[in-house]
């Protein structure tokens, strides 16, 4: 079977080599999905984001204390992380490493993140998906995201198909292509994950604005407040209608008799937790407030409409709406992308940092810089 190019180091050595970390950070939801990852990531154990590129959220969650690792096949991308991660986050850590054979133990990682990778695999998603499972401990949570068949999707691959049944009828050659990568709507990515053992408690689509903001070429310009495509992404990207989003999204968990708590992550979440909770949860803590934003069927989102193209905010003195002590916003992470005012001490705080990240995210959308 022939190799993806999306398996090749060498083309990411490229494609990361054209951006850089400071400006995937400020493009903030430029690729939507941010409401989920913040929101699951597990505040206890360690994670692990497989695949990370030049590491926006290995930076974006060590900010806000939880403990995580970035692993990518690009040693030219560890390399240069490991040059600049220092005027950004110096207790960020990133390892060259496989995600079809990761240097962890089996049974020890509190979660794993997974951003559009294991759509590359020609041979199809199992074996990253396999690791990870082994990788992660009882209770463990995966969030793995892949394209989505969006209507821009749908619609290109269709006009495909008529291009090449009309050259087949008038003679013409049609020009084979290679392959980078599937798009899987959530029902097949679910169905891959239950292969590989795991307990899927969310399986979802999001990211309306992504479609738009490709039709106007990443400029923004159609994206912005009066906008069709401002008003469509944010009316709908709760509803129903987001099935035709840019991204698929799972939770899943590994799913055992006795599993790590989420909120405490001690060893005392018993299985039939998951019957109201899309994440593991001790009877001691189910009726809690905190817990209650892990019940099933809670709807995922953010906060208020998104923010297009704004300028990036210099650091400027705050109150914290927690403590009430006066801080300097960050001149990389800005407010955190939160709504609401707190400091870097308070935001490390697991019960704040997940108030923040479920009711308080805001969107904020800007261009990709190449360099």
């Amino acid at each position: 079977m022939s190799e993806s190019l999306g398996q090749k180091a060498t083309v990411w050595d490229d494609w990361w080599g054209g951006v850089t970390p400071l400006s995937e950070i400020q493009m903030w939801d430029f690729y939507g999905g941010r409401q989920w990852i913040t929101k699951y990531a597990p505040r206890h154990g360690k994670i692990v984001e497989g695949g990370c590129g030049v590491g926006r959220y290995v930076f974006y969650l060590t900010r806000l204390g939880l403990e995580i690792e970035g692993v990518d096949f690009s040693e030219v991308v560890i390399e240069k992380l490991g040059a600049v991660k220092k005027e950004i986050e110096p207790k960020a850590v990133f390892i060259k490493g496989d995600v079809t054979n990761l240097p962890y133990d089996d049974n020890s990682l509190g979660g794993y993140i997974s951003l559009g990778v294991v759509e590359h695999f020609i041979e199809g998603p199992h074996k990253p998906m396999g690791e990870a499972f082994r990788k992660l401990r009882p209770g463990g949570i995966a969030i793995i995201t892949t394209p989505n068949i969006s209507f821009l999707v749908w619609y290109r691959k269709n006009m495909k198909r008529i291009k090449n049944a009309v050259k087949k009828v008038i003679g013409r050659k049609i020009k084979g292509s290679v392959f980078f990568q599937y798009e899987y709507s959530p029902g097949k990515l679910k169905s891959f994950l239950e292969k590989e053992g795991f307990y899927v408690s969310r399986a979802e689509t999001c990211d309306l604005i992504y479609p738009f903001s490709e039709i106007g070429l990443f400029k923004g310009e159609n994206l912005k407040k009066g906008s069709f495509a401002y008003w469509f992404a944010n009316t709908f990207e709760n509803t129903w209608l987001n099935r035709m989003g840019a991204q698929s999204i799972t939770i899943s968990v590994k799913r055992a008799p006795l599993m790590h708590c989420f909120i405490s992550g001690e060893l005392t979440a018993t299985e039939d937790s998951l019957e109201r909770f899309d994440v593991p949860i001790s009877k001691e803590y189910q009726d809690s407030e905190l817990a209650k934003l892990f019940m099933k069927n809670r709807k995922v989102g953010y906060s208020e409409p998104y923010d297009i193209l704004p300028p990036y905010l210099q650091p400027e003195e705050r109150v914290c709406e927690y403590s009430g002590a006066k801080y300097i916003t960050d001149p990389i992470f800005e407010n955190f992308g939160f709504n609401k005012n707190a400091t870097p001490e308070m935001l490390k705080s697991p019960e704040v940092n997940i108030e923040l990240c479920v009711k308080h995210l805001k969107p904020v959308w800007r261009t990709r810089k190449q360099i």
